[in-house]
């Protein structure tokens, strides 16, 4: 059996050190806190919690839940592990005491022999019979030796595959933090485009229909032709507009058909289907039926294709889709984009050309071809980081006052610095979680204890926004007063690296500066506090 004193280290390791019970995978759930101590589930939620935090009863140490249960406090597994093999170690030690004082039961020798291939002890006797013929056999002592041997060359091998495999999960996570960076521009890409294209094409309705009202009926009534050439030159002017407008429309729609084809696109399919497209006499246009839509990583991988296609590659020749006519006109007063058309003839019409600084075409080939528009409707604000008072880098988020109009301004006033002083400019961040988060926006304590509003209640309700807390979101910190149990935020906010369920309040989103927040977060200890003292030297709208 095994000694008195391990036995009770091990009793000591799967009770609770609150209610002395056992831990289990029910009701006494080891529940790790900030300062390592492991307490059982239930002890936490009975014991331990006051409001949102929780306070260990050995060291004293604070917890903070950030508005969640306890129950998403980390589970110390390795315990559960342990619990469940305990007894297999007890049961194992015992059976290798009593072999090791046991005799051959057939011939009453003592084993003094190791058999490598039946990996069994044997005596002197067992050795020379034909079961063991060939085999490899070694003394007690000698097998010992090799086999502690292999042991350790075996552990090495295996440490090191352990290492190999961390370093390749590492690249792994990164690779895919990359990817979830790409899909956030993406999506703030494609929102933008959503709200900047219809404000674009409201605002050119409203111009026309201003146009065409400022030719009165009874203006009409004149006798003088100069007047009425006049109203007619300014309705060519207009209508010129609208049929550019509407050619440029219907050939997005036909270049949307494309991309939303069952093929899995690449750049000669495009280039290909580009140069087949025609402008179309004025009629309705009727988006292509597709029987068999193809799945979202398809419609994906051609919309990032097409993408790429129309802003960095430009096959040989390029059409223009406006009234049938070409995009590069060789004109004896179009030198520029002569000379551009001159180095796309050498090429090879299946090579596509990538388009570098030294070779980029003029601005009115790049306007005609069908791309995503990059215009950025929302505010955006710039906060320059210092470490120990040495630059650490820029940080640019953008705010979304449409759906957050009152945590926007909040955060806009706080940022270019109000009449009365407040503002981020100098403050610290305070609290680093290491692929988690960072937090600031004290102003008044530096500490997570302070930071009042910019209205006058103070704290404020922040806007119901249904906004994913998913990597590079920026969200308002509800207020750590004691008192509060509303959940009120003030100036604090977050900023997340990773995606955090159930906290709410997310007004913004990174921009740019989001490694800088990465490696910020890796200087926080246990407990969050950061090994460094990061502060906002400067701030402002971009």
């Amino acid at each position: 059996m095994m000694d008195t004193k391990k036995d009770f280290e091990f009793e000591e390791l799967i009770i609770c050190g609150c209610c002395k019970q056992k831990f289990n995978d029910t009701e006494f759930v080891p529940k790790e806190l900030s300062c390592k101590h492991c307490f059982c589930l239930r002890c936490v939620k009975t014991t331990m919690l006051k409001g949102l935090e929780v306070y260990c009863i050995n060291c004293w140490k604070r917890t903070e839940l950030d508005e969640q249960s306890p129950e998403t406090l980390r589970t110390q597994n390795s315990i559960l592990s342990l619990i469940r093999h305990l007894a297999n170690v007890k049961v194992n030690n015992s059976v290798d005491k009593e072999r090791k004082g046991e005799n051959c039961h057939t011939h009453g020798m003592p084993f003094s022999f190791w058999c490598y291939n039946c990996q069994q002890l044997i005596c002197r006797a067992c050795g020379s019979q034909s079961d063991h013929v060939g085999h490899s056999i070694k003394s007690n002592n000698d097998a010992r030796d090799h086999l502690i041997g292999e042991v350790q060359v075996e552990t090495i091998a295996i440490a090191k595959l352990m290492s190999e495999i961390q370093n390749l999960f590492g690249h792994k996570r990164q690779f895919l933090l990359r990817v979830l960076d790409a899909c956030n521009t993406l999506k703030t890409q494609i929102e933008l485009e959503l709200n900047s294209g219809w404000t674009q094409n409201t605002n050119d309705l409203l111009q026309t229909n201003e146009a065409l009202n400022s030719i009165k009926p009874s203006n009409l009534r004149t006798d003088d032709l100069y007047d009425l050439q006049l109203y007619l030159n300014r309705l060519e002017q207009v209508k010129q507009k609208v049929q550019n407008k509407y050619s440029e429309q219907f050939a997005h729609g036909q270049f949307e058909d494309i991309i939303s084809s069952t093929n899995l696109l690449d750049f000669g399919m495009i280039k290909q289907s580009l140069s087949s497209l025609q402008s179309m006499a004025l009629e309705s246009y009727k988006s292509s039926d597709l029987a068999n839509p193809n799945t979202h990583i398809f419609f994906l991988a051609n919309y990032c294709t097409a993408q790429l296609f129309t802003q960095y590659v430009l096959p040989k020749h390029v059409t223009q889709l406006v009234n049938g006519q070409e995009f590069v006109k060789n004109s004896p007063g179009n030198s520029s984009t002569t000379q551009y058309t001159n180095s796309l003839s050498s090429i090879s019409s299946n090579e596509p050309v990538l388009i570098t600084s030294q070779n980029s075409p003029p601005q009115t080939i790049l306007n005609n071809v069908p791309s995503v528009r990059s215009v950025h409707t929302f505010p955006m604000f710039y906060f320059n980081i210092e470490v120990n008072g040495t630059s650490f880098g820029r940080l640019v988020i953008e705010t979304r006052p449409d759906v957050a109009p009152k945590m926007s301004k909040n955060f806009e006033v706080l940022t270019n610095g109000d009449a009365n002083g407040c503002s981020y400019k100098g403050c610290s961040i305070f609290q680093c979680w290491e692929g988690e988060s960072v937090i600031t926006g004290d102003f008044e304590l530096n500490n997570g204890r302070g930071g009042k509003s910019i209205y006058e209640e103070s704290y404020f309700m922040p806007d119901d926004t249904k906004f994913p807390a998913v990597r590079g979101a920026v969200g308002m910190r509800r207020t750590q007063k004691r008192h509060d149990n509303m959940g009120m935020v003030g100036s604090q906010f977050r900023i997340i690296l990773q995606e955090m369920r159930g906290f709410t309040a997310i007004f913004g989103h990174v921009v740019d500066g989001i490694d800088l927040v990465e490696k910020m977060a890796s200087f926080g200890d246990q407990t969050g506090k950061p090994s460094k003292t990061f502060v906002i030297s400067s701030c402002g709208k971009v």
